[in-house]
């Protein structure tokens, strides 16, 4: 069973002996709920076969049973998140657990394992399979007519006339004069199969990444001798908590002034991008390298000189939907190689030792 659902069966049988000594009715109602971005996940009547099908086949939720589990799934970031919470006939929270996995079924899985666990003490107790039931005490009944024993007489012995008489050398067994006669051991008429062994069951799929896949506007400064407006492009490999992307990023040319000259300036990069994830915040290292292309518009004299960066990304992932993420984001890099523009005639200029930029993306994943 995955390490999830232990703590989570654990946290429940913790905080249910209140529930366990108020005694009938036995058994628990459930609430299922599937929230906003879970609309595609399994539905009631998939966890409750789950459940039964680690009770033998026994669904173990009833209408009006004393206590009450509440199960809510609803999207959170990338991810899926369950809540399982256990209130007692008056409605007090005896114990709450959350669990959270980027695939929902997988996640209903554990939620169903767990439940199984503590609905197992509320089942009634069955009887074991091909046991005969067991006869009320009393006296035993009197022989039918045509089954009568025999009339003996006060000399012959107390046994049963039918009994064979004891082997030369062995004693007869002694019996009282007023016990009744012993009856023949019955025999089951089948014998008692022993239970047949569980099945085990398959464990979850491993968590493997998925694609991610993004595209967005941008405004950078520090590179270009003004602001510079560009789009940006990405895609990588996403986990739970962790994704590694490669971006490329390409910036509009301007038209700059310089000393009666007029120069357009654009960039062309590409980054990588190691990111970390905690619900809807993000926080990424940046290495960036490209070129930054300088040109005469009157001549058309294109000049094209390197450019590198090492920085922060830091930013705000909204879930739109199931597969699809907005994304704000904020860059701060340190110029570790500033292009430097010299004409012949004159001082030049270099880029910033700092440079910034502003993106909003779209994010799908796959």
């Amino acid at each position: 069973m995955n390490r999830a659902v232990l703590p989570l069966a654990a946290s429940l049988f913790l905080a249910a002996p209140g529930a366990l000594a108020q005694g009938a009715p036995r058994g628990a109602r459930l609430s299922y709920t599937r929230g906003p971005g879970a609309e595609g996940c399994p539905e009631e009547p998939s966890l409750r076969a789950i459940v039964a099908s680690q009770l033998a086949g026994v669904d173990p939720f009833v209408h009006d049973g004393a206590r009450h589990i509440e199960v809510v799934v609803q999207r959170k970031g990338t991810a899926f998140q369950g809540e399982i919470v256990l209130h007692d006939r008056d409605g007090r929270e005896l114990g709450r657990q959350e669990l959270s996995n980027p695939i929902c079924g997988v996640l209903v899985q554990h939620i169903g394992l767990s439940l199984s666990i503590f609905m197992r003490p509320f089942l009634p107790p069955r009887p074991a399979p091909g046991g005969a039931p067991t006869p009320p005490s009393g006296p035993p009944p009197p022989p039918a007519p045509e089954e009568a024993a025999p009339s003996v007489s006060p000399d012959a012995p107390s046994n049963n006339a039918a009994s064979p008489p004891p082997a030369p050398g062995e004693a007869a067994p002694s019996v009282s004069p007023g016990a009744p006669p012993k009856a023949p051991a019955s025999k089951p008429p089948h014998p008692v199969a022993a239970p047949a062994r569980p099945v085990p069951r398959p464990g979850p799929p491993p968590k493997r990444p998925r694609l991610q896949v993004g595209a967005g506007v941008l405004l950078g400064a520090g590179v270009a001798p003004s602001v510079a407006v560009g789009f940006s492009g990405f895609a990588g490999a996403r986990w739970e908590r962790f994704s590694l992307s490669l971006e490329a990023r390409g910036d509009l040319p301007i038209a700059e002034p310089y000393r009666g000259w007029t120069i357009g300036v654009s960039g062309l990069s590409g980054s990588l991008l190691p990111c970390g994830h905690a619900d809807w915040f993000f926080g990424c290292a940046l290495a960036m390298a490209g070129a930054v292309w300088h040109v005469d518009v009157s001549t058309g004299r294109e000049l094209a000189l390197p450019y590198a960066g090492l920085g922060l990304r830091a930013g705000l992932e909204v879930p739109l939907s199931a597969r699809l993420a907005g994304q704000l984001s904020g860059d701060l890099l340190i110029n570790i190689h500033r292009t430097h523009f010299r004409p012949v005639d004159g001082a030049g200029w270099k880029t910033a030792p700092i440079s910034q930029a502003v993106g909003l993306r779209l994010v799908a994943f796959f």
